[in-house]
């Protein structure tokens, strides 16, 4: 497609060359044959200075027609099509020159009154419509003022002759705004279906651009799978198997001391083992916490923090608000996991004596502290930023720390990991009520 347009661009380029070259030469000759009969009618002009500015005038329509090929090829240098009309500001004082210059040659002497030929010619080639018409009226006034047929009183003769002048120029007048309506037609759909093609190239590079989008987006999906993957086996799994761990030597500590106790312990574990297998199950077909299933996340972790109160001989503080129940499910899954991870650290590797948990509603948001006066986390995990803030990082081979991050922050929330005042740690989580896109990243 986009060689045809070529194709006709190239054409209409030669036509609008070989329509300029034709009507210079019609100008030539017509100068030509009326200075002729000028200088054969006065030869006294030949020795005067009406010769010299007739001849520079005759040169400069010339000029005038040698003149306009260039300035179409100029400012149209570098555009993938022929612009035409020319614009007004160009066009019609460039006309108005010539314009006057034929005019002067008349005044001058009445035998180069069809030099309004030429004028009438280069009208038709830098405009269109209206303007056209408007112009071809001036042309034939003059026309007519120069042949003497305008002198008054106007006799049937000179009627005659006007009507039959007048129908010269409104024939010549048809047929060149037809030729320019046709041309024009053929304009705007070469400009059309360059705008096609230009279109369809667009499009096939947006096409291709979606394909590689695509293509990253799906290495990117696979990615956050991956780490989505990871975490949730950490805080379903490696909970289970960390709190298995707990109970196996509880029970082997007490196996000759207290059997019944012993027992208790092992059938505590092996339920652990099939909650563990049903939340690998659940984990599987949605990751929902099979804990929220059944009750909102704050008796979840209620009940969670008791149980860890029994197993660990700690004593936990409760500060429930009675209306943190009926949360959005985001928060609900998230308050679940982070409390969770953070109450199971506490028990793994804190060696607390008390632990308190507060959850509240503060308007539009969710607030969540857990803190204890353990022993608190290692200076290793520790990172000082600016501001004397403080952020931690998971060790090598954990995720704890990092998954609650990313939980919070994929619903928009903040999370803060600071030490107490005395001893211990406190995490602080505000998770937003108003519904956001979950930020994937």
């Amino acid at each position: 497609m986009q060689e045809e347009l070529e194709r006709q661009n190239a054409r209409s380029r030669r036509f609008f060359q070989i329509f300029n070259v034709g009507w210079l030469i019609v100008s030539i000759v017509s100068l030509t044959y009326s200075a002729t009969a000028t200088f054969t009618a006065h030869p006294g002009y030949l020795r005067e200075w009406r010769a010299p500015v007739i001849f520079v005038l005759m040169l400069l329509i010339v000029a005038f027609f040698g003149a306009l090929p260039f300035y179409m090829r100029k400012s149209q240098r570098g555009q993938a099509s022929m612009q035409w009309p020319p614009s007004l500001r160009f066009s019609l004082p460039y006309w108005i020159s010539l314009y006057l210059v034929v005019t002067t040659l008349n005044i001058l002497d009445n035998n180069f009154v069809w030099s309004y030929f030429v004028v009438l010619g280069l009208t038709y080639a830098t405009f269109n419509g209206k303007t056209v018409i408007a112009l071809t009226g001036l042309i034939f006034l003059g026309y007519c003022w120069f042949v003497g047929f305008l002198v008054w009183p106007l006799t049937g003769d000179r009627l005659g002759a006007i009507f039959g002048i007048l129908i010269t120029f409104a024939s010549i007048t048809l047929m060149c705004v037809t030729i320019q309506h046709l041309t024009h037609e053929r304009y705007k759909r070469e400009c059309l279906l360059r705008e096609l093609a230009r279109s369809k190239e667009e499009l096939e590079q947006a096409h291709r651009q979606l394909a590689e989008t695509a293509a990253q987006e799906q290495e990117l999906a696979v990615l956050r799978e991956r780490t989505r993957l990871a975490r949730e086996m950490h805080d379903t799994l490696g909970h289970a198997l960390v709190l298995i761990s707990v109970k196996l030597e509880a029970a082997q500590r007490l196996r000759e001391r207290d059997p019944q106790r012993c027992d208790q312990e092992l059938e505590a574990t092996k339920e652990i083992v099939r909650d563990s297998m049903k939340e690998l199950r659940a984990s599987i077909a949605n990751l929902r916490s099979p804990a929220l299933e059944r009750e909102p996340a704050c008796r979840a972790l209620s009940r969670y923090a008791r149980e860890m109160a029994q197993r660990a001989g700690l004593r936990v503080s409760y500060d429930l608000h009675p209306d943190i129940e009926g949360l959005p499910e985001a928060v609900e899954e998230t308050l679940w996991k982070v409390g969770q991870e953070a109450l199971a650290n506490i028990e793994k590797h804190a060696q607390a004596r008390n632990v308190l948990l507060h959850i509240s509603r503060q308007d539009s948001q969710i607030f969540m502290k857990i803190e204890d006066d353990g022993i608190g986390l290692p200076p290793g995990l520790c990172r000082q930023h600016a501001e004397e803030q403080a952020s931690y990082e998971s060790p090598a081979g954990h995720y704890g720390l990092n998954g609650m991050l990313e939980r919070v922050k994929s619903i928009r929330g903040q999370i803060s990991i600071h030490p107490n005042k005395e001893r211990g740690v406190a995490v602080e989580v505000t998770l937003p009520l108003v519904e956001t896109p979950l930020v994937t990243a």
